[in-house]
């Protein structure tokens, strides 16, 4: 019997193909949106979440201010490579600490130029990141002591500034030169700051003091020995930074420790905030899309009412009709959701090749699920009234009607 009823369905669909198109374009943008947004949206968030599980557990890192206690923290307190010595000397369990902070500055080289992200930080900069140099070699911590004037480079930057072989070139940067001593691995993506790895020029912490000073006070970047013991370090670092910064009993933090977990979990609730606002967006389409098959639907019941009518004269129950035009209304709901799940991943992958170093669309199987259920759901819910209507019908009435 259902067998019979779906192709009953498929064959009035196929008897009205334009107009069946035409009904589902509601459905088929809803459900593209959905699709291409969720695409988008979880792409960046499993880049993000790959590069920071790439760092390993035992990272964090801390920054200056204190968001939840603003009005009653010293504003000029800063985070310091003297704060990065103090955790690294009294807190057991850290393997390295470096000071860190971000610049956007230009790298020349004769008659080249590239837009660099300026990383200033220390020797342990490759282990505490797990970003290591492919030519060349990083700086020493004689280098950074004595302020020296090198540059360790992304691969895009050599690139871009046509380095064959950039190890010993003199680049300008802060407008005077520095030397090139490396070049780093390719590393696709960003840092846990959201920095893209591959445009970095890392340079020692010391150095970039003499030319810049860290925007918003400057942060550490913390990695751990041991993974297991992220509560504690965190606790036993909270404490050392409260000595160094001499902060009085009841006075708050005027700093914040972040750990990778408190990172995916931030970025997880953004993402996952993001997502359901356009769902709730996306609904409205659907609404419409819902309204312009029950719309259809009822225009096809007036059409086909003579042979419905001829149907009932020989046998079909009320639920017969009643299950033809439900699952009429379904299929075309989950036609228009096939359609939309197909525009929506190309319009994905489209978006990614046309923004240059955007992250591939991700595509999890709860979104083509819930794109699946929207689509058929709409065209159920809104073919109820027509098919309950074409189900009432009188069969004498039916029959007579021209």
């Amino acid at each position: 019997m259902w067998r019979e009823t779906v192709m009953l369905a498929l064959a009035s669909i196929a008897q009205n193909r334009l107009r069946a198109f035409l009904t589902t374009l509601g459905i088929i943008f809803g459900v593209m949106a959905v699709i291409a947004v969720v695409a988008i949206v979880q792409g960046v968030f499993y880049v993000y979440t790959s590069q920071l599980e790439g760092l390993g557990a035992g990272f964090m890192f801390v920054v200056s201010g204190n968001p939840e206690a603003e009005e009653k923290i010293r504003q000029s307190s800063w985070v310091t490579a003297d704060d990065g010595v103090l955790v690294e000397r009294e807190v057991d369990g850290v393997l390295a600490v470096s000071p860190y902070f971000f610049d956007r500055r230009k790298l020349t080289l004769r008659g080249q130029s590239a837009d660099a992200i300026i990383m200033p930080t220390t020797e342990r900069y490759p282990d505490i990141q797990n970003h290591y140099v492919e030519e060349g070699r990083f700086f020493t911590a004689l280098e950074l002591r004595t302020r020296a004037r090198v540059v360790v480079i992304g691969p895009d930057l050599a690139q871009q500034l046509g380095l064959m072989r950039a190890v010993g070139e003199q680049v300008r940067l802060y407008g005077v030169p520095f030397t090139v001593i490396g070049v780093m691995e390719q590393k696709n993506g960003i840092n846990a700051l959201g920095q893209p790895f591959d445009q970095a020029a890392i340079i020692p912490h010391s150095t970039a003091l003499t030319f810049s000073s860290p925007m918003r006070g400057g942060m550490l970047l913390i990695k751990l020995d041991e993974v297991d013991d992220v509560d504690r370090v965190k606790e036993e670092v909270r404490r050392a930074m409260r000595r160094g910064h001499r902060l009085g009993v009841g006075e708050p933090d005027d700093f914040q420790i972040i750990t990778q977990s408190d990172l995916i979990e931030s970025v997880g609730k953004i993402t996952g905030i993001a997502t359901w606002v356009v769902l709730a967006i996306v609904g409205v389409a659907l609404l419409v899309g819902g309204i312009g098959i029950m719309n259809i639907m009822l225009v096809s019941v007036t059409e086909r009412t003579r042979e419905i009518g001829i149907r009932m004269a020989v046998g079909a129950r009320r639920q017969d009709i009643l299950a033809q035009f439900l699952v009429e209304a379904s299929l075309l709901g989950l036609i228009g959701g096939l359609i939309g799940i197909a525009i929506g991943y190309g319009v994905s992958w489209i978006v990614t090749l046309v923004v240059p170093e955007f992250p591939p669309p991700h595509v999890p199987a709860w979104a083509i699920v819930l794109g699946f259920v929207f689509s058929a759901s709409i065209g159920l819910i809104f073919g109820m009234y027509p098919a309950a209507r074409a189900a009432r019908l009188d069969p004498i009435e039916a029959l007579r009607y021209e």
